[in-house]
């Protein structure tokens, strides 16, 4: 093969290497002659672009966080791209107060009306025997206001009984009102050289009373109470059982009702209702007035103590004052 056809094919078979994907070369030692290659030379099929990104919109550049001037020889750049690169700091929203809870103010009581005028008096003559000799006398005030209630008793000895022997007794009651009647809380019993007293507990049932504690029946009063009671409850016929503290003991006095009678009066006569009161060995008539009279209906007009020697003493309601506020 001459040299300049050799070298043209030499130059042919690494233009084809280097240009031509897929081109083999025969191998080595190969005798047959070598063929001629006629290379075409095409334009490679232009490439697919693919289609533009969208770039993000530019965000505005950060408002720069204020900081103070650092000293000439330290560098404050990087401090202030850490601060630019913080997140914002979240806003929180100011607390919502929250709603206080409604509030219901408990009931006003409601006065309770019973057949006793708010205020009043009533004095007593007491006498001594069956001949009426006068000793002393007794007088009785009350105030209430349908919730409430204060009762007050004042006996003492009057004319020559207080010149030869000279005494005091003070009772007195307080409580609440109800639609049952009284309701005592605390009584006294004032007498000379002793004081007696009885504390009514009615949330446990009980009555305090010379340094003890006994249960107590609803309904239950005290000496003092005892004839507003009877008052309130006006009794006109059979028995009546109710428990009554004397600041000494607690006793069960039973109530007859005997009927209707004229009692004679200072004032002149009234009819009244008449009632017996018996404990142990004691014995206690009271007189309650009737009729028409509402200023007096039911108020004790006579009361009658005769004791375990046959002793006894009357008290006659010499005035009657109820005071109604105007």
């Amino acid at each position: 093969m001459p040299f300049f056809l050799a070298l043209a094919a030499s130059a042919l078979i690494h233009a084809a290497a280097l240009l031509g994907p897929g081109w083999e070369l025969p191998a080595l030692g190969d005798a047959e002659p070598l063929p001629t290659i006629d290379a075409v030379l095409a334009k490679p099929a232009p490439r697919s672009e693919a289609a533009p990104v969208a770039k993000p919109a530019a965000k505005p550049p950060a408002e720069k966080p204020r900081r103070l001037a650092a000293p000439s020889n330290v560098d404050a750049t990087p401090v202030v791209a850490a601060a630019a690169a913080q997140p914002a700091p979240a806003v929180e929203s100011p607390p919502v107060a929250a709603s206080p809870a409604p509030s219901f103010a408990p009931a006003a009581p409601v006065p309770v009306s019973i057949a006793l005028p708010s205020k009043g008096r009533v004095r007593y003559t007491i006498t001594r025997g069956e001949g009426g000799f006068v000793v002393g006398q007794a007088v009785h005030t009350w105030d209430h206001d349908g919730l409430a209630y204060k009762l007050q008793s004042v006996t003492e000895t009057t004319g020559l009984a207080a010149v030869f022997k000279p005494a005091r007794v003070l009772q007195s009651s307080q409580g609440e009102v109800t639609a049952e009647g009284l309701r005592p809380l605390e009584f006294r019993h004032e007498r000379v050289g002793a004081t007696d007293t009885a504390s009514f507990d009615w949330p446990r049932r009980v009555v305090s009373y010379a340094g003890r504690e006994e249960v107590v029946a609803a309904g239950a009063q005290d000496m003092l109470s005892m004839y507003y009671q009877l008052v309130l409850l006006v009794p006109k016929s059979g028995v009546l059982e109710m428990s009554i503290a004397t600041g000494r003991k607690l006793e069960n006095y039973r109530i007859e009702v005997l009927g209707e009678e004229v009692v004679a009066l200072p004032a002149g006569e009234r009819r009244a209702s008449r009632l017996r009161i018996r404990s142990g060995g004691d014995t206690i008539e009271l007189w309650l007035a009737v009729g028409k009279a509402a200023d007096t209906r039911g108020m004790p007009l006579k009361i009658r103590f005769t004791d375990r020697k046959g002793e006894i003493f009357d008290q006659l309601a010499a005035d009657i004052d109820p005071r109604e506020p105007q």
